[in-house]
């Protein structure tokens, strides 16, 4: 009796040992499915910031179309041109940087308030102004300051994508 008591003490002693093995096992292969689970979620997360970067991108290259005319040509060939279809434009570029503001943060201030703000005080003044000299100076002003953020962009757009890819 005491020596099947022994063997059965022994027998439950290496199933304790092998569930416990199991479980350890288990919790390894929990383990790596949950990181994996966070990889694929900050992926995600990146390649929604990167679609959001690449549509501020659109609206920022079609701004700059649409006012190339200004920096580049004399006023008087302005005459004929809504420059208020034109400021529409560059009112929606700002309206979606303000949306995306959040990527332009910085310890000494955000590039899109600062941006939208700048360009804003140019379009209240372009839409009043009513001399082709002045249409074209403050039309080329806007141009200026959008593609002064362009590199702003375009940095932050790169940090995503590079991000994307770890």
């Amino acid at each position: 009796m005491e020596v099947a008591m022994a063997v059965l003490s022994v027998v439950g002693t290496l199933a304790s040992f092998y569930g416990a093995w199991i479980a350890w096992n288990q919790a390894g292969i929990s383990k790596s499915a949950a990181n994996l689970a966070g990889r694929i979620k900050e992926q995600l997360i990146n390649h929604r910031r990167t679609s959001e970067l690449s549509e501020l991108q659109v609206y920022i290259d079609s701004t700059k179309r649409t006012f190339l005319k200004y920096g580049s040509a004399k006023p008087s060939s302005l005459t004929g041109t809504n420059h208020n279809t034109d400021a529409e434009v560059a009112l929606e570029f700002i309206h979606k940087l303000k949306s995306l503001r959040d990527y332009f943060s910085a310890p000494d201030g955000n590039a899109a308030d600062d941006a939208f703000d700048e360009i804003n005080i140019d379009l209240g003044r372009l839409k009043s102004a009513r001399s082709s000299k002045d249409i074209s100076d403050i039309g080329e002003s806007i141009l200026n300051k959008v593609v002064m953020f362009s590199p702003i962009l375009k940095k932050e757009l790169t940090e995503q994508k590079e991000s994307s890819v770890e």
